[in-house]
């Protein structure tokens, strides 16, 4: 089974993110692009993913 945050993860990323500095969300960002990194035939983790997702929507202060 793919490692994957759940609902109730994904929430409390997003209060964290919410809560954290403007530098602390990119640095937040870089580190899950750093995981996301295509390399040969490695998907990269769900986790690393939606973690991504969530620190570019709050840095864009788009709807969480």
């Amino acid at each position: 089974m793919e490692d994957k945050l759940t609902e109730v993860q994904l929430a409390e990323l997003r209060k964290k993110l919410a809560l954290m500095s403007v530098t602390a969300v990119m640095d937040a960002y870089r580190s899950a692009y750093f995981q996301c990194k295509l390399e040969g035939d490695k998907v990269p983790p769900a986790r690393a993913i939606q973690t991504l997702v969530q620190a570019w929507k709050e840095m864009r202060g788009g709807p969480r």
